[in-house]
């Protein structure tokens, strides 16, 4: 699994598309949610537009970057899928707010006349590039193995466990795993 080509800052880490589906690699947007080592790493135009490009989505060419929006966006899901992939409840305020942004971005879509399959319009703003994203949850969430959905012990990023088995423990082995493997060596060779 490779790093995305995003710009980090000041931050040591790297981004990786590990969430198995968009609204999840969106969420993971947030490196150590919550910590004092949390980072954005949509805290840039730049790289809100090669997150974009990445996980094949449209995003409005030529037009001001709405962060602001982005972030938004990003925080709802996080309130409804962490507490999901945690076997948490999800407040009904929560789900209202996810049900009437679900309800704006089904607006968006048509029907394409040739291949008569749905088909989103060129975004023309955050909301319309959003708009995937959001349906992306609402079928996590109605219709997807909940089972599945994981959280990262170690990071705390959240993926969908598409391992025939269903015991993928991490994000990534190579970064949390073996982080979190080498910690428990060294727990038990100190016992």
């Amino acid at each position: 699994m490779d790093a995305l080509d995003l710009d980090p800052g000041d931050y040591g880490g790297t981004y990786k598309l590990v969430g198995g589906r968009p609204s999840l690699d969106f969420v993971n947007t947030i490196s150590w949610p919550e910590t004092e080592r949390e980072h954005d790493w949509l805290s840039s135009p730049e790289n809100a537009r090669r997150w974009f490009a990445a996980v094949d989505l449209p995003f409005p060419r030529g037009k001001a970057v709405d962060l602001p929006a982005l972030h938004k966006a990003r925080l709802l899901l996080a309130c409804v899928l962490r507490p999901l992939a945690h076997g948490e409840h999800i407040p009904a305020n929560t789900i209202a707010e996810l049900s009437r942004a679900v309800a704006r971005a089904y607006q968006g879509r048509v029907i394409d006349p040739l291949s008569l399959a749905w088909h989103w319009p060129a975004p023309q703003n955050a909301a319309d590039a959003l708009a995937p994203i959001l349906l992306d949850t609402a079928e996590l969430v109605t219709a997807g193995d909940h089972e599945r959905l994981r959280f990262c012990p170690s990071c705390d990023w959240l993926f969908e466990d598409h391992t025939r088995n269903g015991q993928r423990r991490w994000c990534d082995m190579a970064d949390c795993g073996s982080r979190d493997k080498a910690r428990r060596y060294y727990h038990r060779s100190k016992a």
